[in-house]
């Protein structure tokens, strides 16, 4: 039996967890300074992606060979599949052993130890998570490993950061690449945001240029969150940034 009291770590933080997802440059860092500046948050920065490939290894357990061996081992030895009253649980199988793994234990065992390895949060912890830039480098798996996440990720919110596609291609390392090019990536990215959203009522858009403007959006932020507003810790955020990217001399 699977439950929560197996995965403390995954049930820690008693109100959840953020998922900031983004692209470079889009001001993300700002934002989980900002999240980091609420009582009992903990949102890690960047760790790579290593959320997005554990995804994809529970993902691969949804192959046909491991779902029809687990339905047949459920049934009764006659009502099986002639092959698999043959040969299933033992060494004749090609995939023996397959109808023995149970997808959801192996989820929340992988994601238990992702929270504890990767996140580890203090103690004290009530909400945790973490800002990548990378989600939008697999938009084709997007929505799967989204879904995944809130599925086994206990009361999961997404915040969803844009900015202006020019401005993008113009800033840090995007510079080296064909201004074309980044535009799309920031387009195409931007668009499975927006798609993300209609389908999810736990997530909310963030645009940069909103949030440089004044403290209305990070205000936006701390209603979504269920989380009280300071204006001079939003007000002292915002200018901390705006002074960082001020060029010096």
């Amino acid at each position: 039996m699977v439950n929560g009291s197996d995965f403390q770590h995954l049930y820690g933080p008693k109100d959840g967890y953020v998922f900031l997802v983004t692209y470079g440059r889009s001001g993300s860092t700002l934002m989980s300074n900002y999240l980091n500046s609420f009582p009992g948050y903990c949102i890690r920065g960047e760790n790579n992606n290593v959320l997005h490939h554990l995804c994809s290894a529970v993902r691969s357990l949804e192959n046909v060979n491991f779902t029809f061996r687990r339905e047949d081992k459920a049934k009764p030895f006659s009502k099986r599949r002639v092959e698999m009253q043959r040969i299933m649980e033992t060494p004749k199988d090609p995939w023996y052993g397959a109808e023995l793994v149970n997808p959801s234990r192996f989820a929340k065992t992988v994601f238990d130890n992702f929270v504890k390895e990767i996140l580890a949060p203090p103690p004290g912890t009530r909400v945790a998570g973490f800002k990548e830039i990378r989600w939008a480098n697999y938009l084709g798996m997007l929505n799967n490993h989204l879904d995944m996440v809130a599925q086994y990720f206990p009361n999961t919110k997404f915040i969803f950061q844009t900015r202006d596609a020019e401005s993008v291609s113009k800033s840090g390392w995007w510079k080296e690449r064909p201004a074309e090019d980044v535009r799309r990536f920031v387009k195409n990215s931007d668009n499975a945001f927006l798609s993300y959203l209609k389908t999810s009522d736990a997530s909310m858009l963030v645009r940069y240029e909103d949030i440089v403007q004044g403290d209305d959006a990070l205000r936006k932020v701390a209603e979504f969150l269920g989380e009280d507003f300071c204006s001079q810790t939003a007000h002292n955020i915002i200018n901390e940034k705006l002074t960082h990217l001020q060029k010096k001399g």
